[in-house]
């Protein structure tokens, strides 16, 4: 019998989009102090920085 094999995201894919998303809540954090403070980038600034807290804890996690 086959046993039923579940492929997962290698850990790497999850450090990669976190780091990718933290850049991003950094450059849009750094485009606010310049410009002025603004509701757009606020929200992008959060939103970015959550998923990247998210992909962080999927890379650490062990299943």
């Amino acid at each position: 019998m086959k046993e039923n094999q579940v492929k997962l995201l290698p850990r790497w894919v999850f450090l990669f989009i976190s780091v990718g998303t933290s850049w991003a809540s950094g450059l849009y954090l750094g485009m606010q102090m310049v410009e002025g403070t603004s509701t757009a980038y606020l929200i992008r600034i959060i939103g970015f920085g959550a998923l990247a807290l998210v992909m962080a804890w999927g890379a650490y996690s062990n299943h």
